[in-house]
């Protein structure tokens, strides 16, 4: 993996992006993993698989194309685990699933448990970089930790000063992104535990992401702020107006840049996707996820995103249902 570099798609200084009001579209298609509803869930990165947290059944596994379910997962035999997070790591061979204060390691291919964890504090959020070797964990204990899952052991420990809500790391394990309950986005170095960039937002931070060469940096605050930076020179390269699609702001649950940093998904607590461009910070595309009852809606806020071949986008929502999005 590249080292946090500016590519050609960089900008010096700053856009405003709009969330203009505009028409969504929907799904060209979904399918049904949980009854319930979900805690958690996940996505690969080319969105062929998915990794959910069912309120009512605990973790299952799933191939999406056709959507079958092949592994179920849980912490305690016998016993459905309410997963706060999960993921799945960039080769799709490897997935991980966090309790309240457990974490396992499960292999994709075979299904079998790899590795089980107790964690020190409470578990808020997780992500596995490359081939499932190494996993970074956000908890209420105001620390984020960098966990060596196959060989044992703590890596780093990155002290916030807040409940850390949010974390991503960098498919090579290099950088680490957390965002915390002072409203603080950082940004760190995974060799030295030393931070690199931090910036600082309008509330609780619902969710960070970095680009896959660690060049963007997004992230978002509850009912506020959301931005892009760059990370090398910690400059803003664009803001997203979360406020312009109706009276008060809208909290963005998901995001994830396209491997060429082109584009931006994102998706919100009340069911909307949309596709942003990163430079000109333009909306170019917006849907909204199948909800299980039109006339009696539940809502159905965003847990997963992930770019698909060509202009297919992949989308779960807290209701249970995958759609994929055209």
């Amino acid at each position: 993996m590249a080292s946090i570099a500016l590519n050609r798609f960089a900008l010096i200084g700053f856009s405003t992006t709009l969330l203009i009001a505009c028409s969504a579209d929907e799904p060209v298609k979904t399918s049904s993993m949980a009854v319930q509803g979900l805690y958690s869930a996940a996505l690969s990165d080319s969105g062929s698989s998915s990794l959910v947290g069912s309120i009512q059944h605990g973790g299952s596994f799933w191939k999406n194309a056709p959507s079958q379910r092949l592994y179920n997962w849980n912490h305690t035999a016998g016993q459905a685990t309410p997963l706060i997070s999960v993921d799945i790591d960039p080769s799709g061979n490897f997935a991980v699933t966090g309790g309240e204060r457990t974490m396992v390691l499960w292999s994709a291919v075979t299904g079998e448990s790899l590795g089980f964890w107790n964690t020190p504090g409470s578990i808020r959020s997780l992500k596995l970089t490359r081939n499932g070797d190494f996993a970074l964990v956000g908890m209420d204990d105001q620390t984020a930790r960098f966990f060596d899952v196959k060989n044992g052991g703590i890596k780093q420990t990155l002290r916030t000063g807040a409940i850390v809500r949010s974390v991503d790391v960098t498919p090579d394990g290099r950088y680490a992104l957390t965002g915390d309950d002072l409203y603080q986005v950082i940004l760190w170095d995974l060799n030295t535990g030393e931070v690199r960039q931090r910036w600082q937002l309008d509330n609780n931070i619902s969710t960070v992401k970095l680009s896959d060469d660690g060049a963007y940096v997004f992230a978002a605050a509850q009912l506020g702020d959301a931005k892009i930076w760059s990370s090398v020179t910690g400059v803003e390269v664009s803001h997203i107006d979360t406020g312009a699609l109706q009276s008060r702001n809208v909290t963005i649950s998901q995001a994830v840049f396209s491997s060429s940093n082109r584009s931006l998904l994102i998706g919100q607590q009340n069911r909307r996707v949309n596709l942003l461009n990163v430079t000109t910070g333009e909306v170019t595309r917006s849907w909204d996820l199948h909800l299980k009852d039109t006339l009696r809606p539940t809502g159905a806020a965003v847990l997963a995103l992930a770019f698909g071949n060509g202009s297919t986008y992949y989308a779960i929502g807290s209701n249970g249902y995958l759609n994929v999005l055209q």
